[in-house]
């Protein structure tokens, strides 16, 4: 009874407060709206019959909306979704950890009115962005749609429509929200000390309260209101909403934003009301006729999504493998550039140490560029791994083609890192310090690093491999290998049990920069554009991905997510924890950033042919980048024993170094990294013989 008691309290709550568009105040505001259209337009009928017409409130759709609406209420009710919605919680662990930078005080300007106003808008315009990206991914995701579609199967609109939502949706929405929001407001914070809450009417975000009260239950109802073109482009109107959830086929993909249309018309999804249009609701199917309802109980409409999601899955895990996509030349050969470029910015990184080159480029270490090219190692690794993985259709290819190229360039890269290493000691043995040099054991240095199990932390402990303190990415690298090719190749309980051996094998730190690597797996399985789509969308992205990676670089971004982070973790040290994962957060925005990047270039190299753009400097991009692996595995164990072999009072000291170095790398790929086809071709006859068969590669691509 007191369970009763306190639900009721809840709804009471609900509905009087100011925070639901269905709160009583909002009702009572649209009724008025209602009244002024319904006067404007001749009042030609009823005001009853024009605001409730029955063959819209006691549709059959409706009545699901009732019980959906109660559901998601209890769902609610129960703290579910506050769970996942902590935007304020998160401000707040942003807002101490600036302050933690800072260190002492800091003469701030006043709180004023127009401060707070500012700040107000600004979280509301983030928390609407985030809106939008949530809402274009169920559409977008053919997983996530399914739990999209309950809404949008409505086949009447009315105000309790907004309510109609597969509880999943709110979930994905309310995470995402919560990350970004309380990053911007963490920051307004620190920004404006005193003042810790946006302008408020009746608890609720002023701006939520004005647009709630001017028409936004119009949105999810039959009665048509447009702002006009030139307002259409700032805000959603009902009338844009509705044609959301129109089943035509030029009203598909459009309108995702919630509260302002800057989104839509940013990345190319706008459609502007210029005129009254008849339409019908529902879920298309694709030719722009409504499918029969398919969610016609309470039951289906909750269980039946993740069915539907499952199938999807499933149909797109067949697609891929069933008709590989081609990769173009222009984006396989930006691919190479990326690569190069990361390899080398990651010898430039190390070589910037105070051992090497006395810290007159230790701005590069400052601003600790070869960690961040590692993350861009990643991200083309899962394009690169996935385009490989539905080329090579099963997981006994799939494997053969990992292995052999990792195998064909560690094995000679720890046998050389043992002899340079075991070298440089015994000419200047100061150059080998801890933490940068770590003896093993011969047999211990050469199963850890031939297994790739050297950061791996769910049943060992980490182990530097000598110098060569890179590998730690490889074994990162093997991890995500197996892992993608477990939940790709493999079905039913094998894949299952798989999973969790090599999650309890590998660890959370490596678990925890997956998402970066899995991003770029994303590029790949995202479908690319048509020749002539949305180029300035892809453009935007090629161009903002970036730009925005270097703004968020220079405005000390880092620092202030590696501060949440040994907060979070405080007192324990996060860095001992995490190991080189101990920037998840900041490689988590990297990878999202050059995953976008990479999605708009390869849209904009659909449209262009070939290499012949690029003249004779695409071969030289892919002459060093056929050497990036070699480079990356080498460089280390070389500016170690260069350092004990070179005279620090060489003339132009640096360049040798420098040019000795990439001599060596690029004499390594000559040995060991560019003959990978005929160590293939050698080894393949042993492979077949255990019954895998190998097709043809038609596509150019870098080489996974």
């Amino acid at each position: 009874m007191e369970l009763i008691q306190d639900f009721v309290q809840y709804m009471l709550k609900f509905l009087t407060g100011m925070h639901s568009r269905l709160a009583v105040t909002y009702i009572l505001c649209t009724i008025l709206l209602a009244f002024a259209i319904w006067w404007a337009r001749g009042h030609q009928q009823s005001f009853v019959s024009f605001l409730l017409p029955k063959k819209v409130f006691l549709h059959r759709s409706n009545l699901l909306d009732l019980k959906l609406f109660f559901a998601y209420r209890v769902v609610n009710f129960f703290g579910l979704f506050a769970r996942v919605f902590f935007p304020t919680t998160a401000a707040l662990w942003v807002l101490h950890a600036l302050s933690a930078q800072v260190g002492e005080p800091v003469e701030l300007p006043p709180v004023t009115g127009g401060r707070v106003l500012l700040a107000t808008v600004i979280v509301v315009i983030a928390a609407d962005f985030c809106k939008y990206w949530a809402h274009r991914w169920h559409h977008e995701i053919k997983v996530l749609w399914p739990f999209h579609a309950v809404h949008h199967s409505a086949d009447v609109l009315t105000p309790i429509t907004v309510e109609r939502a597969h509880p999943v949706e709110p979930l994905i929405r309310n995470l995402f929200i919560t990350v970004l929001v309380g990053l911007v407001q963490g920051i307004l914070l620190f920004l404006m000390v005193g003042q810790t809450d946006p302008v408020t009417i009746g608890g609720a975000n002023a701006m939520y309260v004005v647009f709630n009260a001017l028409g936004s239950n119009l949105r999810h109802s039959h009665i048509w209101l447009s702002y006009g073109r030139v307002m259409e482009h700032l805000f959603i109107s009902p009338a844009q909403h509705q044609v959301h959830h129109s089943v035509a086929l030029v009203h598909h993909n459009k309108n995702y934003g919630s509260m302002f249309a800057i989104w839509d018309w940013m990345f190319g999804t706008l459609y502007i009301c210029d005129r009254y249009e008849d339409l019908t609701y529902g879920v298309s199917d694709g030719s722009g006729k409504p499918k029969p309802q398919p969610y016609k109980t309470l039951g289906e409409a909750l269980a039946k999504p993740f069915q539907e999601a499952r199938e999807a899955w499933q149909d797109a895990r067949a697609e891929a493998v069933a008709t590989p996509a081609a990769m173009s030349p222009g984006f396989s050969l930006w691919l190479d550039l990326l690569r190069a470029a990361a390899a080398l910015t990651v010898l430039f990184g190390h070589m910037a140490h105070i051992r090497f080159t006395r810290g007159d480029y230790y701005f590069l270490r400052e601003w600790n560029v070869a960690s961040d090219a590692v993350v861009v190692f990643f991200v083309l690794s899962g394009v690169v791994i996935a385009y490989a993985a539905t080329r090579d259709g099963t997981l006994e290819r799939f494997a053969f083609n990992r292995l052999t190229r990792l195998f064909s360039v560690i094995v000679p890269a720890l046998i050389f890192t043992l002899i340079f290493d075991a070298w440089g000691r015994s000419l200047d043995a100061s150059a080998y310090n801890y933490p940068f040099f770590v003896e093993l054991p011969i047999g211990d240095f050469l199963l850890r690093g031939m297994t790739f199990t050297n950061e791996w932390q769910g049943q060992w402990n980490r182990v530097r491999l000598g110098t060569n303190g890179p590998l730690w990415s490889l074994s990162y690298e093997v991890a995500f290998y197996a892992l993608f090719g477990v939940a790709v190749f493999l079905k039913g309980g094998l894949r299952w049990v798989l999973l969790a051996l090599l999650v309890l094998m590998v660890g959370l730190p490596i678990l925890i920069l997956m998402p970066a690597w899995l991003m770029g797996v994303w590029v790949w399985h995202r479908r690319p554009a048509s020749v002539g789509a949305r180029p300035v969308r892809d453009w935007s992205w090629a161009i903002l991905g970036l730009a925005a990676l270097v703004v968020m670089k220079a405005a000390g971004l880092p620092a202030i997510l590696a501060s949440i982070t040994a907060q979070a973790y405080a007192p324990d040290n996060y860095q001992l924890m995490l190991g080189y994962s101990d920037e998840f957060l900041w490689n988590g925005i990297i990878g999202l950033c050059v995953a976008l990047h990479l999605a708009g270039v390869r849209n904009i190299m659909v449209r262009r042919q070939g290499d012949r753009a690029w003249g004779r400097g695409a071969r030289l991009i892919r002459w060093v980048a056929g050497a990036s692996f070699s480079i990356y595995v080498m460089h280390y164990p070389t500016l170690h024993l260069l350092d004990a072999i070179l005279p620090e009072t060489l003339p132009l000291y640096d360049l040798w170094l420098l040019g000795l170095a990439l001599a060596v790398c690029f004499g390594f790929a000559k040995l060991f990294e560019r003959p990978l086809c005929r160590v293939r071709s050698a080894l393949r006859p042993g492979w077949e013989s255990l019954g895998v068969q190998f097709r043809p590669i038609g596509s150019r691509a870098p080489r996974p």
